[in-house]
């Protein structure tokens, strides 16, 4: 994984509806457009990369039991 660069980041805008440049506080990160709250994704995003996460998941199994 490649070190972050916060000049390069952006996150989504609800309001701007695109991905823009941020300022980050201790308690929320801020568009720097309009000064809306941003999110690290868009709602479609979001769905797209937990179907990903479901995908890559493998199931479990139940260790066996030893009988002795």
């Amino acid at each position: 994984m490649a070190p972050s660069n916060y000049y390069d980041e952006t996150r989504y805008c609800p309001q701007c509806d695109a991905y823009v440049r941020f300022l980050k506080s201790l308690e929320a990160s801020y568009c720097v457009e309009c000064g809306a709250r941003v999110r690290l994704f868009s709602q479609q995003d979001r769905k797209r990369f937990l179907r990903s996460l479901n995908a890559a998941r493998r199931p479990l199994k139940k260790p066996e039991k030893r009988v002795s």
